[in-house]
């Protein structure tokens, strides 16, 4: 019986811990799928995130050429009316050559000047544009590695309990025999020895 019991109670510890070894793999499984769907979402919301930012350099770059297209426009048509108000004033005080010609150059260089400061402003706003999304690049890298981190290593199931070594309960019920039958014998033995006449003695007195 002490047998039987010892084996029934093994049995019942490797199925216990079969079962919590199996609720443990559920619940890794459980929090690997919502680190999963929680890194999905971070992935979208990043990447929608960047896109916004793109195309608020992007804005931001056509706005500036725009606006530097109508100034230049602008500049234009105002370097043509002094154009036409400095040959209108030469023409009423009589004044032509060198002096006329000097003028007009002067009105054409200033909107030169202006139209290269005005492109100098624009190649910066470029290369400041270039930065931008550089960094953003960058941010958006770091994010999504930060968030895969999160869901990288996949969850292994512990390996199972080795089975428990099972007492042979006739084996052990053969070896009590045993040990019981020899007990008894020797019990004999010894009494047989103790009583007189025994093994051919003689008992004259």
């Amino acid at each position: 019986m002490s047998a039987r019991q010892a084996n029934k109670e093994k049995q019942r510890l490797h199925q216990h811990k079969l079962k919590m070894r199996e609720r443990k793999w559920m619940a890794d499984t459980t929090t690997y799928k919502t680190k999963k769907v929680q890194f999905e979402q971070e992935v979208d919301a990043s990447k929608i995130a960047a896109q916004r930012a793109y195309s608020k350099v992007q804005a931001s770059l056509y706005n500036n050429r725009s606006l530097a297209i109508l100034q230049n426009q602008d500049d234009f048509k105002a370097m043509l009316k002094a154009e036409g108000d400095i040959e209108a004033s030469a023409a009423e005080r009589g004044v032509r050559g060198a002096s006329v010609a000097r003028q007009l150059v002067m009105n054409s260089a200033g909107l030169g000047l202006k139209q290269a400061m005005r492109s100098r402003a624009l190649a910066g706003s470029y290369y400041e544009a270039k930065d931008t999304n550089e960094n953003i690049n960058r941010k958006l890298k770091g994010t999504l590695n930060r968030s895969f981190g999160k869901v990288a290593l996949t969850p292994i199931q512990d390996m199972a309990p080795p089975k428990p070594v099972m007492q042979n309960v006739g084996m052990t019920f053969m070896l009590g025999m045993g040990q019981a039958l020899g007990a008894g014998i020797e019990g004999n033995m010894a009494q047989n020895a103790k009583t007189p006449g025994n093994y051919g003695e003689s008992n004259d007195n």
